[in-house]
């Protein structure tokens, strides 16, 4: 994987990409529409305790543990959801019951060890998912795709160390009152949800230093970086969200 910077261009006309709303794990009919990609949203705050026990019987022993790791109950709770409506869409979309889906995972554009992108075994789409505390998303498609929603964070400076120098300078000026009016947060987000959603499509992660990739704090709502298209995805005041695709 080469460790040269990327720039990406952005598209100012271009429209943000609009999920559908999955309130229910249970009672709600999954569909993919016409194209090569879907994306669902799932608000955690929706779903009761009775079907998310429900839901929870789906996951495999990797899963209940690595969802038992996480000490606070939001995380746990979003990590559970998240993996349900996974195994709930990937299942819809490949005729599979969600308890039957079989995670697996690419290789690793680094190294070639089987830690990359995951995949469902047999099924023939790729996905992604991501959550936080409130929010879930899936995204669906029959290329490599990678998705990322994050909360505003409350010190969005200390946190844009991580990314490249110029979004850092971005979100610095932002904080100072010399660009947007004091909306840092907002610009951290769409940087990092942008950079997660890239390299979660790559397959590498954070196993590429988020430095290297400029995808830019600013409000057009989709980029290029080489074979990809980045587009920003709705989700609710508070947070920011992404996705990557292959083209």
């Amino acid at each position: 994987m080469t460790r040269d910077m990327v720039l990406a261009v952005p598209d100012q006309q271009a429209e943000p990409v609009t999920p559908d709303v999955l309130d229910s794990l249970l009672n709600t009919p999954v569909t993919r529409g016409v194209g090569g990609v879907a994306v669902w949203r799932i608000p955690t705050a929706s779903l009761g305790d009775e079907e998310l026990e429900v839901a929870r019987d789906w996951l495999d022993e990797g899963e209940r543990q690595q969802a038992s790791s996480y000490v606070r109950a939001e995380l746990r709770r979003a990590y559970e959801i998240a993996h349900a409506a996974a195994r709930l869409v990937v299942g819809a979309v490949t005729d599979t019951p969600p308890e039957k889906v079989v995670w697996g995972r690419h290789a690793c554009p680094g190294c070639g060890e089987p830690h990359g992108r995951p995949r469902a075994e047999g099924a023939g789409v790729e996905f992604s998912l991501s959550h936080t505390p409130g929010q879930v998303l899936v995204a669906v498609a029959d290329v490599a795709v990678g998705v990322d929603v994050e909360r505003h964070p409350d010190d969005p400076v200390a946190l844009a160390r991580l990314l490249h120098p110029r979004e850092c300078e971005e979100i610095e000026a932002a904080a100072h009152g010399t660009l947007d009016g004091g909306r840092a947060s907002v610009r951290f987000t769409r940087a990092w949800s942008r950079t997660e959603a890239y390299l979660k499509g790559i397959g590498i992660g954070l196993g590429r230093d988020p430095h290297l990739d400029y995808l830019g704090t600013d409000g057009a709502s989709s980029r290029t970086l080489g074979a990809w298209t980045v587009r920003d995805v709705v989700v609710p005041e508070g947070y920011g969200a992404a996705l990557a695709v292959l083209a």
